[in-house]
């Protein structure tokens, strides 16, 4: 027999070995260790966010902000799998309106990881914070080490994958394009989050290569208006040719989704939904030749695109109907019931399935479209008058 011999007798994964393995599915690349840190920093109610990478992250990720902090009484729990504030029952799931919610980002960066440290101060603690060192199950080791620190918390990972040596070695050989897919993941939580939430949201993200100076990647200034935050990160003019999205539409519920919630077969009822952003303009050349600058949310969480194309092809679809030979710019934020969608699907919680998907996309289409034409119509007048 090739391979490893085995023999017939079934037993149970040690627990040491369930935790690297799930620990691996959760975290599976630098954006997705970078998203986890930052969603926590906006639960905390944070108005101030910095994103510090050592050589592009290879040597540690560093997010500071200043939010509410962890109290003492929360430090043996903070890193602990499946520990979590924000649910008490599996029904919980279908009304979280909170960015995290499962409890695996801090102990599986722990378990993928050479170190995970958190500095940390509450409002009553402040100016002098507590220095938490996690082990890599995610058990508390110290919490002796006192910091000047004023009300927030900051969390440093170092050499992420360095337990996974393929892993790491795949890191290490891509970590420019790594990095940028970080960026990117970076830029949809500086335009719809850090504009709607905790009364608007200052993100800073750096980068300091070893031997060299920091450079500033992007920088919000925190105020509550998606159009500040898009000009920040790509200046006044990428907003020459984009006008503000918002529309609404009713999409009819599937009879599959109504069996499913035992409604019956009673007449279909219908889930009222918004959309607002930005869009470019329908005008020949106000497009743009890639769909570069596409960003899709669901209340306000990004999600997906690639994997929900369905909705990002319809957008697109439409778009092309009145500027054929371009794709828009777009940030669109699709807000909705949450018992109309469904976030808890994948690890990193960017995959949501919706609803009536079907009669989503043709509602969506509708609208839309019927959006363009007005717009259309607006423009035209503006000329002939």
């Amino acid at each position: 027999m090739s391979g490893v011999e085995r023999d017939s007798g079934i037993r149970a994964i040690d627990a040491h070995t369930v935790h690297r393995i799930t620990s691996g599915q959760v975290v599976i690349d630098l954006q997705s260790a970078v998203k986890e840190l930052v969603e926590n920093s906006l639960d905390a109610g944070s108005t101030a966010i910095e994103v510090r990478f050592q050589n592009y992250g290879l040597k540690s990720i560093e997010v500071i902000d200043n939010g509410s902090g962890i109290a003492p009484r929360d430090y043996e729990g903070i890193a602990l799998k499946h520990y979590t504030s924000k649910l008490s029952s599996f029904e919980d799931v279908s009304r979280i309106v909170t960015f995290g919610f499962r409890g695996e980002a801090l102990s599986s960066l722990c378990a993928l990881s050479d170190g995970l440290t958190i500095a940390t101060a509450t409002a009553s603690e402040a100016p002098m914070g507590t220095v938490l060192e996690i082990d890599g199950n995610g058990r508390l080791k110290s919490q002796k080490a006192k910091v000047a620190r004023q009300r927030g918390t900051t969390v440093t990972v170092t050499n992420l994958f360095r337990p996974l040596p393929v892993r790491r070695k795949e890191l290490e050989r891509n970590i420019k394009r790594e990095y940028q897919k970080a960026l990117t993941i970076l830029h949809a939580y500086a335009l719809v989050p850090c504009s709607k939430e905790n009364k608007g949201v200052r993100l800073t993200v750096t980068n300091q290569i070893e031997n060299g100076r920091k450079v500033a990647q992007l920088k919000t200034d925190g105020t509550l208006s998606l159009r500040a935050s898009a000009i920040a990160l790509w200046g006044t003019r990428a907003l020459d040719n984009v006008t503000d999205l918002d529309l609404s539409f009713e999409v009819e519920t599937e009879k599959s989704v109504l069996r499913r919630l035992n409604q019956g077969s009673a007449d279909s009822p219908t889930t009222s939904v918004r959309v607002q952003g930005l869009v470019s303009k329908f005008v020949i050349g106000a497009g743009r030749t890639t769909n570069d600058r596409q960003y899709f949310f669901v209340n306000g969480r990004p999600f997906n695109a690639g994997k929900a194309s369905i909705v990002q092809k319809a957008v697109n679809e439409v778009y092309r109907t009145f500027n054929v030979n371009q794709a828009p710019f777009v940030i669109a934020d699709f807000v909705l019931p949450t018992h109309a969608c469904d976030i808890n699907v994948s690890p990193d919680k960017r995959t949501i399935f919706l609803h009536s998907e079907n009669n989503f996309v043709l509602a969506l289409k509708v609208g839309y479209a019927s959006d363009l034409v007005d717009l259309f119509n607006v423009f035209f007048s503006s000329i002939t008058t």
